[in-house]
C-alpha cells in the first residue's frame, strides 16, 4: 500500500527589478566604446585576417572564408559606422547582429577552438592602433 502525504508550502518570492529601457539604454552607453576608423576595406581586411592568420597558426584553406566573411563584414560597418558619433544606441543596434553574424561565420570557418582563441584576442578599449579593434567596435 503507497500513501502519500502531500505538503502544501506558500512560498512569496520577490523577482529583482528590471531596469527600465531608457535605464538598460544608459547602461550600454556608459560603457560604449567609439570603433576605430576603418579606412580602406580591402587593406583592413588584409591586415585582420593576416593577424588571424599568424595569431592562430590557422592553414591557408582558412584564409578565403575569413576574407569574404571580414570582409563583408567591414563593408556593412562602414555604412553604419556614422551613427556611432551621432547616435550611438542605433550603431549598436545595428553593429550588434552584424557582429554576431560575423562571429558565426568565423566560428564556423576557422572551427571552436580556434574561435575561442580568437575571443581571447579582443583589444581592450577599442585600441586603434590593433587592427582586431574593427571587429569587436
Amino acid at each position: 500500500m503507497v500513501m502519500f502525504i502531500g505538503l502544501m508550502v506558500e512560498a512569496q518570492v520577490t523577482l529583482p527589478k528590471m531596469p527600465a529601457s531608457k535605464d538598460m539604454e544608459g547602461m550600454a552607453m556608459k560603457n560604449f566604446i567609439a570603433p576605430p576608423p576603418i579606412g580602406d576595406v580591402g587593406k583592413t581586411t588584409d591586415g585582420i585576417v593576416g593577424k588571424l592568420m599568424s595569431s592562430l597558426a590557422l592553414g591557408a584553406d582558412k584564409k578565403p572564408g575569413l576574407t569574404n566573411a571580414i570582409g563583408g563584414f567591414l563593408k556593412d560597418k562602414q555604412g553604419i559606422i556614422g551613427l556611432a558619433k551621432s547616435a550611438p544606441a542605433e550603431y549598436l543596434s545595428k553593429f550588434n547582429p552584424l557582429q554576431k553574424g560575423l562571429f558565426g561565420k568565423l566560428k564556423s570557418t576557422m572551427g571552436a577552438a580556434a574561435f575561442t582563441k580568437f575571443m581571447g584576442l579582443k583589444p581592450a578599449g577599442g585600441d586603434a592602433t590593433n587592427v582586431l579593434s574593427n571587429l569587436f567596435f
